[in-house]
């Protein structure tokens, strides 16, 4: 579930900078996830994802 996230960034004339959590959370309710759980790691997600965006920029 949390693989398809990656296109639910959010993003501005910067590039990405945010998680669209409203949108990974309807994602997750539509795949029968553990609401609670996914709200819990967003954050870490979040971090993750747009670390990994950021290093790809890079390269």
């Amino acid at each position: 579930m949390l693989s398809g996230c990656i296109r639910q960034l959010r993003a501005g004339l910067g590039g990405p900078y945010a998680l669209d959590f409203g949108a990974v959370l309807a994602m997750g309710h539509a795949q029968h996830a553990q609401i609670d759980l996914l709200a819990d790691v967003l954050p870490q997600v979040e971090r993750i994802l747009l670390d990994r965006v950021r290093e790809d920029d890079e390269q």
